[in-house]
């Protein structure tokens, strides 16, 4: 091959490097410089987005991720409007990282929250159970005014019961966490009732097996 000929692959091959290495380069550069890609404006809308939607799956405002994307959104629109697109889209774009990172937390958040939940309601579904074998067990004898009076208790421990859980169909886990407490001192009370009335009237109704 001719020295000419040599010359002319050589260059050919630095011309390719060179347009290869651009090729990979340029457009993010490009890309950075806001010219190819996303506008400031959609960048800022993105993470606005992504945002919302951590809220929609119960991101709280006190949630450290979803503070940090709300001021950092702040920041990047502030930047924006001064006219540095490329500190503006750089720090929209780490509001939008922080937004995923609020909804992974509020998803996980509700996860948890709904097994809580679902313990609670199997717990109160037991306690009402309890109560209905108890009632069952000490009404028979008792005189018509008190299976009245403890006929109301029970009506109202049963719709005490079923608005819990009518509020865990209903996915809210939440008011099912916060109200289980309230339920169970609720039921426990009526237990108590119950248990009260059987021991009074012990000494009235006859024995078993006699």
């Amino acid at each position: 091959m001719s020295p000419l000929a040599i010359q002319i692959l050589r260059r050919v091959t630095v011309l390719a490097a060179t347009l290869a290495v651009g090729l990979l380069v340029v457009p993010r550069v490009l890309t950075e410089l806001g010219v190819l890609g996303p506008t400031v404006q959609d960048e800022i809308a993105s993470a606005s987005r992504a945002l919302e939607a951590a809220r929609s799956y119960g991101a709280r405002p006190g949630d450290a991720p979803v503070q940090t994307a709300v001021e950092l959104l702040e920041r990047a629109r502030e930047i924006a409007g001064r006219g540095d697109g490329h500190e503006a889209r750089r720090i929209a774009r780490e509001a939008h990282a922080r937004a995923l990172d609020a909804q992974r937390l509020a998803l996980a958040t509700r996860e948890a929250r709904r097994r809580k939940a679902a313990d609670a309601v199997a717990d109160i579904d037991k306690m009402i159970n309890g109560l209905e074998d108890l009632y069952g067990e000490i009404t028979p004898g008792l005189d018509r005014p008190t299976v009245s009076r403890l006929l109301s208790l029970m009506k109202d421990a049963r719709q005490t019961g079923a608005a819990l859980v009518l509020a865990y169909e209903q996915g809210n886990y939440e008011k099912v966490v916060d109200e289980e407490q309230g339920v169970r001192d609720a039921l426990a009370s009526v237990h108590q009732v119950l248990l009260a009335t059987r021991s009074a009237g012990k000494g009235e109704m006859p024995t078993r097996g006699k």
